[in-house]
């Protein structure tokens, strides 16, 4: 975590030398103040900009400290694609996941430099364990590459002949977002913002899978795990649509290039004629991924007591996709094909004083 409290310890003297600079023009008088009919004011979206080129929003209030705050409560579902484990009567099984409640909380600032703020955000996403079966009329097959040993002979199994099989799995997913942006009009009623910064996460997941065999094989057993803790930098670009002052739709896009650090573990436990063998791997390595991440929906602001304060709300639908993430161990090798999808409703609610 620590390149991410250089970030944020750099865009903090970032604003402090920016308001002196401000300051500064100010009283030696190079920057003249603009006539009235011209003079920027905060428009929001009261009144048509006017006088300046992509006038800011922020600030959206009168006489205030700029700060904002927001939570956001999450009801996701995450999947990991290229994880089947087992064909049952022509049927594909694959680890099995279901939507579950999370949140985001966030904080912002404006820099006083040209509109620029300054937005930090957390989201915490835990995916309890699920569980996914089948049972085969015929002996089926499994899609893992299990080892087991045999006396003195290590052998590797590719196919389980298996009646019965069952799999858990559980992840639990961190995130923190920070960056810098300015939120400017460039239409009367669209807004955008720009925005860089950067990424950081640590990712956990958990799978077990057990195969009940009708063969040589009577049971075994594969415990999956897989961290990822990772930094990169992110950027993209957040738009409001506005219907009427205090309503309109939202669309925002994001990517991020993320170094990524894998942990990799399995162990498998295999009874081969009554005789129980374990053989457990792991391999750490290091790969960047894209990230991508989308939302859309609609948003609602008002403003109150004399305009010293705003509270916002915002509902829609959100997307990520995490490509190249499932490096799980298969017979001791990553596979690097699978990518992981999170994606459900977000509703958020804001405060700007």
């Amino acid at each position: 975590m620590k390149p991410i409290l250089y970030f944020a310890t750099s865009l903090f003297c970032l604003s402090i030398g920016s308001a002196w600079a401000d300051t500064s023009e100010e009283e030696t008088g190079s920057m003249p103040p603009l006539p009235p009919s011209v003079a920027y004011q905060p428009e929001a979206v009261t009144t048509e900009p006017r006088g300046l080129i992509t006038p800011t929003v922020a600030p959206k209030i009168n006489n205030g400290q700029d700060l904002w705050i927001d939570a956001d409560f999450l009801w996701w579902k995450s999947y990991v694609s290229d994880f089947d484990y087992a064909q049952i009567d022509g049927n594909t099984l694959s680890p099995k996941t279901q939507f579950e409640p999370g949140f985001k909380v966030g904080t912002g600032m404006d820099l006083y430099h040209d509109g620029w703020d300054l937005y930090v955000q957390y989201t915490w996403l835990h995916q309890g364990e699920v569980s996914n079966s089948g049972t085969s009329t015929e002996p089926g097959y499994s899609t893992f590459i299990v080892p087991y040993a045999q006396g003195a002979d290590i052998g590797v199994l590719s196919a389980i002949s298996i009646m019965d099989t069952a799999s858990w799995k559980s992840s639990q997913f961190n995130i923190l977002d920070a960056e810098t942006g300015r939120d400017f009009f460039i239409s009367k009623r669209l807004t955008l913002r720009p925005h860089v910064g950067m990424k950081a996460a640590s990712l956990f997941e958990k799978t077990t899978i057990i195969y009940s065999g009708d063969g040589p094989v009577e049971t075994a057993t594969v415990d999956l795990k897989q961290n990822l803790s990772g930094i990169g930098i992110r950027g993209g670009l957040d738009t409001v649509w506005h219907i009427i002052p205090c309503f309109g739709f939202y669309g925002d896009f994001a990517f991020t290039a993320l170094w990524g650090n894998f942990h990799n573990r399995v162990l498998s436990k295999v009874s081969l004629r009554g005789v129980e063998e374990n053989h457990p791997a792991k391999k750490n390595s290091q790969d960047i991924i894209p990230v991508f991440e989308a939302g859309f929906g609609v948003t609602y602001m008002v403003w109150f007591s004399q305009q010293r304060y705003q509270l916002y709300t915002r509902a829609g639908w959100e997307e990520q996709i995490w490509v190249g993430y499932n490096k799980n161990l298969v017979n001791g090798q990553s596979n690097s094909n699978g990518s992981l999808t999170m994606q459900g409703l977000t509703w958020k609610v804001g405060f700007v004083f």
